[in-house]
């Protein structure tokens, strides 16, 4: 490593120096199959959905993280895609990308950056802990046990990620009805983070309707099921109950339950979530419009392994016990 470092944004005419990237670290075994496909990448740069900070050494690039949303007016971005060559590892240059992403984010008007950080190894977590980030959740068993990475000693099994949310602006002022069970933990995360959301009770007499929005995501490319609520009814506990048979029968691995903490009904019905089976994850931060969502996981088709998992604050590990159900260490 002779070149000095040039971070700087990725223009869609470079798409396939990042794809050649992914491919030199991870060979064909990134779980995100439009990493490898160039056109693909520069039709999400042109259109403003992913925003791109690289670092160069010479004419290759050689880290990368990106910027992601559903569409280019969305309040929070996913901070996902870093990649670093083994070489350039062990430099802090997944921090300065990190660094510069936030920047533009900040500049954007963009409220904060959401992250999944892998669990097998400390690099990103503690670049995350350095910068602000701060641990909201933790999944056990996220990352399928194919996914392969380059220099890093991991154990062939389904490994775990950190949630992580990086404040880049103030937020919507939002209510947050919070489960009774898990209304300390969810408050601690909001405060740690910084969040415009405050803890409420649910108004006298409320009552859930008998239907809620409720839809279904099987990612295969994981092998989990996503449950989500836009709006919460009387009919949640039968869905959540209907797919954790099905991951069963289905052999599906991991089955998760996201419920909007601006709705009433979430702070009526979670703790129902926690009796069948389910545990906290984690709180995704203006996931939609003015409202933060609770996740809850259920491991259905695979064993918990959590030997590998190791936080970088002490919040983090106050987290990761919750999480387990255990006694902090």
């Amino acid at each position: 490593m002779t070149d000095e470092l040039v971070v700087r944004d990725l223009a869609p005419d470079e798409a396939a120096a990042f794809t050649a990237l992914v491919r030199r670290c991870y060979g064909d075994s990134y779980d995100q199959a439009w990493v490898y496909d160039p056109d693909e990448v520069a039709r999400r740069l042109r259109e403003g959905t992913m925003h791109s900070t690289v670092a160069s050494a010479g004419d290759a690039v050689v880290a990368h993280l990106a910027l992601l949303r559903a569409g280019a007016a969305d309040d929070v971005a996913e901070s996902g895609q870093a990649v670093v060559d083994p070489d350039y590892r062990g430099h802090h240059v997944f921090t300065d990308l990190k660094r510069a992403a936030a920047d533009w984010a900040r500049r954007t008007g963009i409220f904060g950056l959401y992250s999944e950080a892998t669990a097998a190894h400390p690099y990103s977590q503690k670049a995350n802990v350095a910068l602000g980030a701060v641990e909201t959740g933790v999944l056990v068993g996220y990352i399928p046990a194919s996914v392969e990475y380059a220099a890093i000693d991991a154990t062939p099994h389904r490994q775990s990620v950190v949630l992580y949310y990086l404040k880049t602006n103030d937020g919507h002022r939002r209510p947050v009805y919070a489960p009774p069970r898990d209304r300390e933990i969810i408050a601690a995360i909001i405060t740690n983070a910084g969040l415009s959301g405050t803890l409420v009770d649910p108004p006298a007499g409320t009552s859930l309707p008998a239907s809620g929005d409720v839809h279904h995501e099987h990612r295969e490319d994981h092998n989990h099921l996503i449950v989500t609520a836009r709006t919460v009814g009387d009919d949640l506990l039968a869905a959540v109950h209907a797919a954790r048979d099905f991951a069963h029968d289905q052999r599906i691995d991991c089955v998760y339950v996201d419920l909007p903490l601006a709705d009433p009904g979430t702070a009526l019905v979670g703790d129902g979530v926690g009796d069948l089976g389910f545990r906290f994850g984690g709180i995704f931060p203006n996931r939609h419009h003015a409202c933060d969502v609770v996740r809850y996981q259920y491991l259905a088709g695979v064993a918990r392994d959590v030997h590998d998992i190791a936080l970088a604050s002490e919040h983090g590990k106050d987290l990761l016990a919750y999480v387990l159900g255990v006694e902090r260490d």
